[in-house]
């Protein structure tokens, strides 16, 4: 970095590699509004033969600003934190070069009118700032105030200062506040960089807040300021011309104006908002988007390789022991690992988890929820996520997996029945007495005396049994009661499908003469639990439990349960499975139940070769209520396109939903075919959760603007408009337990395109549908709960692809719809599954057939 300057006003902006874009689309917007400045990029990431900035020479990367431990420093923080806590080391560094005005903008602005006035303000003033809020914004939608005050009153998108004494002193005690505290915790009232400006205007001279509505507008103030279309670059807010845009949380791909919001969409053709965002999207085309996005983030690794877990960073940043490692030299880093893997020490009778995943728990309200005794009995249900599913979205390498493997296997090992051996065995004697008392000694004691009692165990002469033989299981101790009802017990509010197939059995058992009571149960789900239910919540009344749970969940949910509320009662297990064998793994679930109902003969298959316990089918209702009826405009959707509809939460397995396929069959229909006005919604839940789901549906999506992602929850009413709104479903699943949104939308008329295979083809045939031909496949690998050697579906894309061109040409599709609205409203109403309902259960408390 050098000391001599070509001006006396130099503006900046902060990206890593894959942000170029945005950078060379600012640059190129100052070299025209502002050719006097110096342009300098700050590089949050290290310098490659990528790294290229067209519209400025001056770039500072991270590794040259005097940041004291500088290791740790970027390892503590996330990449988003990271950008924002290096600002104010790049304002002094140009403050010693000299300059006399510096502005910073972030790189998702675009400047449309000359910042001279900008320029003579800090002739007369040490620091500008703007004011997220000019007006009220009550209208119910986010962000509210609440979240602006949370976020901060000044928008740090934008800073202007002069180089003074004053400002200098600034920057060095903003310095100091982002060494540690440049994070993203709202219940702690920090967002990056942002907060601490609240305090600026008090604690320092010189401070100007521009309430001028042609400075950074964006989604958070636009609703106060009119926006009109004077030339293809140039605009008006408020009658004068706009100066600068703020573009936070713009996707090409997305609908929507920001990521951050649900008060604007881009809007329609023709309006000034889309005709502005058009601009936007081909000026980023231009500037490279396609050859920086997807540029890697140096940082996001350590330098053996390792990938970098957020929740690693924030251990990072709060344990001093990290200061002693060199985060640059791979040696160190087995040391890193050691300290992220070590133990915790408070756990009781449990698996022992690393700092790590105690860490990862901490950060989420939604496991905390979902596991919230992890110092105990919880334990063993947070590993057994973390480790089939949980490690890819919190991108735990195996490294940071492996302990909690041993641990967890090496209590399960501790817990099995130890062999009979003779009775006149002091040993035995013994051991036994430990075995029945282990529970009160210390995991971390039985892991200890464990190859000491294996050999006591190896030592003692075991006595010869007898081959087991097949028990048949007992008929239960029904209560002595005159009582004839249900008790549902599931997760009555999670938006999932499994707490939807809990909600289908209420709409049953409301319209059946049985009396019913309500458990709500939340342990060990996390989705979001704000499905209404409208029927109170009470205890359970009746001799007959229906544990709507998933079979891996049983034991589990009567250990929170408590066994007061299964004893002396007949408890059936609801469950779904989505493959052609019911694994080993889950055949303890028996134990925890007498019978078993399933939707389909799909899992009555699965799942009876299994058991000798009833297992039964009873489908789910089918009813979907619209209390608040929406058009396409309230919904944000075109009105002269067809749309085709689908629908993932990807908590249940994305590889199995296989949204990716239904995106490639409609690439392969409409692709070549722009002048067709044709639309792919694609809604999934969860999706922050699949980062690598993420990118690749998005990258995906690119290929068409007319494939729409909707990666948000909607209320009850929302969906079921989004589904009565759209012209087909699709859906390109590889197995199915039974598919709720098929049936739904055929109850509401909708051609369904749909995989031939699995639970679905209890409902789906040639005369009401379009079933997608398939050819089953071997699992390779073990994917999520789906072990490897089990069977699926692998849907044929071009067939599916034809579908949809049939679809949208051939007028017998209504008539399908049409015949499948009948056949759902007939065959699985909860009038008709309500009497299925009662008769099983007067057969089961022998009160009829």
């Amino acid at each position: 970095m050098g000391n001599k300057t070509k001006s006396d006003v130099c503006i900046f902006t902060i990206v890593s590699n894959n942000y170029l874009h945005y950078a060379n689309t600012l640059f190129e917007s100052l070299t025209k509004h502002c050719p006097q400045a110096d342009l300098t990029l700050g590089l949050c990431d290290l310098t490659t033969d990528k790294t290229k900035c067209l519209y400025t020479n001056d770039t500072i990367p991270i590794d040259q600003l005097n940041i004291p431990n500088l290791g740790t420093f970027i390892y503590q923080y996330s990449i988003l934190e990271l950008n924002t806590a290096i600002k104010p080391y790049i304002f002094e560094a140009l403050m010693s070069r000299g300059y006399k005005k510096i502005i910073y903008f972030d790189p998702d602005i675009l400047i449309f009118s000359s910042l001279q006035g900008m320029l003579k303000l800090l002739d007369k003033h040490n620091i500008l700032l703007t004011p997220h809020l000019t007006d009220l914004l009550d209208d119910g939608k986010a962000p509210g105030e609440l979240q602006i005050i949370q976020a901060g009153s000044y928008n740090l998108g934008y800073i202007g200062i002069r180089n003074c004494d004053e400002t200098l002193k600034m920057v060095r005690w903003w310095q100091r506040k982002l060494y540690k505290e440049c994070v993203v915790d709202i219940p702690c009232n920090l967002f990056v960089d942002q907060k601490w400006m609240d305090l600026v205007p008090s604690m320092f001279d010189g401070v100007y807040i521009n309430r001028d509505t042609s400075w950074n507008v964006a989604y958070w103030n636009l609703n106060h300021r009119a926006l009109e279309k004077i030339t293809h670059e140039q605009y008006k807010i408020d009658g004068d011309p706009l100066t600068f845009f703020h573009f936070s949380g713009f996707s090409i791909e997305a609908s929507e104006l920001s990521k951050h919001q649900n008060r604007f969409t881009k809007g329609q053709q023709g309006t000034p908002l889309r005709e502005l965002c058009s601009l936007y999207e081909s000026t980023l085309k231009r500037n490279g988007i396609d050859n920086f996005k997807h540029l890697p983030y140096a940082f996001s690794k350590l330098s053996d390789g390792t990938p970098v877990p957020d929740s690693a960073r924030r251990l990072i940043r709060t344990n001093k022991e990290f200061e002693k490692f060199d985060f640059f030299d791979p040696k160190d880093c087995i040391h890193i690992h050691n300290e992220l893997n070590r133990s915790t020490d408070n756990h009781r009778n449990g698996v022992l988890l690393t700092c790590l995943a105690q860490s990862l728990w901490q950060s989420r309200e939604n496991l905390r929820n979902a596991f919230p005794r992890i110092k105990g009995q919880d334990s063993e249900r947070f590993a057994e996520w973390l480790l089939n599913t949980g490690h890819k979205e919190a991108n735990f390498s195996d490294i940071y997996l492996a302990p909690i493997r041993a641990s967890l296997e090496l209590m399960r090992s501790t817990e099995k029945e130890p062999p009979i051996y003779s009775r006149n065995s002091i040993i035995n004697y013994s051991l036994q007495f430990i075995w029945k008392n282990k529970h009160r000694i210390p995991l971390k004691l039985r892991i200890a005396l464990g190859p000491y009692v294996g050999w006591m165990f190896n030592k003692a002469k075991p006595q010869t049994q007898l081959p087991a033989k097949k028990l048949q299981p007992k008929a239960p101790k029904l209560p002595n009661s005159e009582l004839l009802g249900i008790n549902l017990i599931g997760y009555l509010h999670a938006e999932s499908g499994v707490g939807e197939a809990a909600r289908a059995s209420l709409r049953s058992l409301k319209k059946s003469d049985l009396p019913y009571s309500l458990v709500d149960y939340r342990h060990g789900n996390i989705s979001r639990m704000k499905e209404s239910v409208d029927s109170h919540l009470n205890k359970a009344y009746y001799p007959i439990n229906l544990l709507q749970v998933n079979a891996d969940q049983t034991k589990i949910t009567r250990e929170v349960l408590g066994e007061g509320l299964f004893k002396n009662r007949y408890t059936i297990g609801y469950w779904y499975w989505e493959m052609p064998k019911f694994p080993e793994f889950l055949h303890f679930a028996f134990s925890q139940v007498d019978e078993v109902w399933v939707s389909t003969e799909f899992n009555r298959k699965s799942i009876s070769e299994f058991t000798d316990k009833p297992v039964n089918i009873i489908p789910p209702a089918i009813e979907v209520n619209i209390q608040r009826p929406m058009t396409r405009q309230a919904l944000h959707l075109p009105e002269d396109e067809f749309i085709f509809l689908h629908m993932s939460d990807v908590l249940s397995i994305p590889q199995r939903k296989n949204p990716l396929g239904v995106v490639e069959a409609f690439l392969r229909a409409f692709g070549e075919k722009p002048e067709v006005k044709v639309r792919l919604l694609i809604k999934l839940s969860n999706l922050e959760h699949q980062a690598e789901l993420s990118e690749s549906v998005y990258t995906a999506a690119k290929h068409d603007h007319r494939i729409q992602i909707i990666n948000k929850y909607l209320d009850r009413n929302t969906l079921n408009n989004l589904i009565n709104n759209c012209d087909c479903y699709v859906s390109l699943h590889r197995a199915e337990g039974f598919g709720l949104p098929l049936a739904e939308a055929m109850y509401l008329g909708k051609p369904v395109i749909a995989t031939n295979w699995s639970g679905n083809i209890d409902f789906m045939n040639i005369e009401n549908s379009y079933p997608v031909n398939y050819k089953l496949v071997t699992l390779e690998e073990d994917i999520g709960p789906y072990h490897r050697g089990q069977i699926w579906a692998e849907p044929d894309v071009t067939h599916a692809s034809t579908l949809m061109n049939t679809v949208l040409v051939n007028s017998k599709a209504s008539a399908l719809a049409k015949q499948a609205s009948l056949d759902i409203r007939k065959n699985y109403s909860p009038v008709k599954i309500a009497k299925t309902i009662e008769s099983r259960a007067k057969a089961i408390l022998g009160k009829g057939t």
